[in-house]
């Protein structure tokens, strides 16, 4: 009956998230919307000033401070596609709130059973080559990604003792357009008991045995951008070689609000400035009959000149632990405190 309570939460917490940032997306369309001032008012097109461009216009993709010709020469130049060795941006980024995603982040979060743990991801994911566009905001075409990552816990009641760490490879591909992108490829996944965990266990005289737990899998996922600052998707993880307590499939979707620049009039400019951003991730696992969990994360971002994402922000996770070597123990309820950066 809890159980499925849990699932219950976890189906209208998706859908209040999907909910709230279209709204606060359609708020800030509205707050865009040209404003026809009275002195305008009943003249004739023809007896309105020229239109002029600011000398403080700003365009959303790298092109501030142009007049109109190395505007227009600039955009033809990024829209045209052409082979590319190490391009910026990532044409399908990872989750925002996909807690086996390869990133640099760290959690510090307070589990009611478990008490305070520090979850930590140490890596990235950067682009190989690309035959695409140069657009560093709205990248479009084919590209190679290599990314690799350990994702480790510390127990910090335990003098900092290293609980487990989950080591990632993969070499992903992606498609896109400003709308719609997809990803396929191939990772590998190994799980790992820290020693340091397995010395206290037997100095207690406490049963263990650690879970030779890895996976050889290929993905599949598609992304959906109704609006630039709205993305929705789904992938799907199957395991072609697999370890102990490894079944075939992974499942997981989920929504965000991540907004690619600030809004003149709602979010703050300049150094300090940033957005808000807002992140819900479901995980379905075939391990345990496709239960799983889910992690929503709400805070605030900055981004940086290649499109690289720093974030920092308030997460709940809540379900089967994201340490593979913990698949079959209960479910975990953390409440944390956490950083994130995507370069």
């Amino acid at each position: 009956m809890i159980m499925e309570w849990n699932r219950i939460f976890q189906l209208v917490l998706c859908l209040v998230l999907i909910a709230s940032t279209s709204f606060v997306s359609a708020v800030e369309q509205t707050r865009l919307l040209p404003v026809v001032t009275p002195q305008f008012l009943g003249q004739s097109l023809n007896n309105l000033p020229p239109l002029r461009l600011s000398d403080n216009a700003s365009f959303h993709d790298d092109m501030s401070d142009m007049t109109c010709a190395p505007f227009r020469q600039q955009y033809r130049g990024q829209g045209a596609w052409a082979w590319q060795l190490f391009p910026d941006g990532l044409i399908f980024p990872s989750f925002l709130a996909g807690v086996n995603e390869s990133r640099m982040g760290g959690v510090w979060n307070h589990d009611k059973d478990q008490g305070w743990m520090w979850d930590v991801t140490l890596g990235g994911r950067a682009p190989i080559v690309r035959y695409g566009n140069r657009s560093k905001l709205h990248p479009e075409g084919w590209q190679l990604d290599i990314e690799g990552s350990v994702h480790l816990r510390l127990d910090l009641e335990n003098e900092m003792d290293m609980d487990a760490n989950d080591f990632r490879f993969g070499l992903p591909i992606s498609y896109g357009t400003k709308t719609h992108q997809i990803r396929f490829g191939y990772y590998h996944v190994s799980s790992h008991m820290g020693d340091e965990r397995i010395l206290r266990l037997e100095g207690m005289g406490i049963p263990h045995k650690r879970i030779n737990y890895h996976r050889e899998a290929l993905i599949f996922g598609y992304a959906w951008r109704p609006r630039e600052s709205i993305r929705l998707y789904i992938e799907a993880d199957f395991a072609a070689d697999r370890g102990e307590c490894t079944e075939k499939w992974h499942f997981q979707f989920g929504a965000e609000y991540s907004p690619k620049f600030p809004a003149s009039g709602i979010y703050p400019t300049g150094f300090l400035g940033g957005t808000p951003f807002a992140a819900v991730n479901l995980m379905l696992l075939e391990e345990r009959h496709f239960d799983g969990n889910i992690t929503t994360q709400l805070g605030w971002q900055w981004r940086g000149s290649r499109n690289q994402i720093f974030r920092f922000g308030v997460q709940y996770f809540g379900g089967v632990s994201e340490q593979y070597e913990h698949i079959m123990a209960d479910r975990e309820h953390k409440v944390g405190l956490g950083f994130w950066y995507d370069f």
